[in-house]
């Protein structure tokens, strides 16, 4: 049997930094549910896992990280997109280019050689590029991003614990499409945290970012392309985000 496959990768941005990995999959009410949620040690690692969860049938495959980039300095158009829309609510900026964004760009192109489009209209296995700062903003309506993975351990802690109570209520209990219960999820959800360490918190922060990634692969499964926002182009970069009708609303900074 055939199953769709909705993947989520938090990419670390040298192959030498860790990521995180969260896999999808639909249920028989239009709902997900989560298989597993793995920490990702190097580039080789990463390509692996993918191999791995990929499937059978169709894969999406979002990743928190710039995939298309052909401009040697700068920003691309797409960042700045971004930034029109979501200054607001102050998200980071970054320079996308292939010096900065080196890495991810490899693992893009790599990935897009294994057979995923980056086409999100495609039918087969495909790849999206997305940002979970401003997928937290439509999906889980908050007015700053929770930002994680720097700073303080406590105040690490602290934006861990509120970014899985906003999942809970919004994901969990009213999201569309739902995320289902599941001992994996639980895993997640559950995780107790002061007993973590900084490179265990690290961890858990990933697959957090990662199961961002993956439930807006879903809802890209879900609804179709013309359903979501496409911030960008194919040649230049683009950006991913679900909920257009909320992203219309944003007024340009």
């Amino acid at each position: 049997m055939r199953k769709i496959r909705y993947l989520g990768l938090d990419l670390g941005w040298t192959p030498r930094d860790s990521s995180g990995g969260v896999v999808l999959e639909p249920t028989e009410d239009g709902g997900v549910r989560l298989v597993s949620a793995d920490s990702l040690r190097s580039h080789e690692d990463t390509l692996r896992w993918i191999t791995r969860n990929r499937g059978r049938g169709s894969a999406t495959l979002a990743v928190n990280a710039p995939i298309i980039v052909d401009n040697l300095s700068g920003s691309r158009p797409c960042d700045r997109a971004l930034l029109e829309h979501f200054s607001r609510y102050r998200i980071d900026e970054y320079a996308n280019n292939s010096v900065s964004a080196s890495h991810p760009r490899t693992m893009g192109r790599a990935l897009m050689r294994m057979g995923f489009d980056p086409n999100p209209a495609s039918e087969g296995d495909r790849i999206v590029e997305t940002h979970t700062q401003a997928a937290q903003v439509l999906l889980l309506g908050v007015d700053r991003p929770i930002r994680m993975k720097s700073g303080p351990i406590g105040g690490r802690k602290e934006a861990v614990d509120r970014l899985r109570e906003l999942i809970e209520e919004r994901l969990i209990e009213g999201g569309t499409p739902r995320l289902h219960l599941s001992p994996e999820l639980d895993q997640l959800m559950d995780a107790h945290l002061p007993d973590l360490n900084g490179t265990r918190l690290g961890e858990l922060e990933e697959r957090l970012e990662a199961l961002v990634c993956a439930y807006v692969a879903a809802y890209l499964g879900q609804v179709g392309p013309d359903g979501c926002a496409f911030l960008g182009d194919m040649d230049t970069g683009y950006i991913l985000l679900p909920d257009p009708s909320r992203l219309k609303q944003q007024p340009e900074a």
